[in-house]
């Protein structure tokens, strides 16, 4: 890291396409935000890690998705129960806020599944 700084060792990490525009892509290819996130939901158990990544890239198409907030949700509580450090805690308490405003929010209710 001292010699390289930023750089991860990913060649793709070079250039300015960004994870969000590789998840609309993988996004895609899975057939859209209902599969990615009936999948995060599925990882919810096992790796809460992963599933949080998977949510978050069927929000970055569809962020009013309900499947993939309920997603984020579960993996965003499994996380904080498993959680000792204070900095973790705090990140995962707001992001459940947010995955909560949103979920009551009209436009996600009125949303088609």
């Amino acid at each position: 890291d001292g010699y390289a700084g930023w750089f991860d060792g990913d060649p793709a990490s070079m250039y300015a396409t960004s994870p969000a525009e590789a998840y609309a892509e993988l996004v895609k290819i899975a057939g859209g935000a209902e599969p990615v996130a009936a999948r995060a939901q599925a990882l919810v158990a096992t790796d809460p890690a992963l599933a949080l990544r998977l949510s978050s890239a069927a929000l970055d198409v569809e962020p009013k998705n309900p499947a993939a907030l309920t997603a984020r949700k579960a993996a965003l509580e499994k996380l904080l129960m498993a959680s000792s450090n204070s900095n973790e805690t705090g990140w995962l308490r707001s992001d459940l806020r947010n995955v909560d405003a949103a979920l009551t929010s009209p436009s996600v209710q009125a949303a088609p599944r």
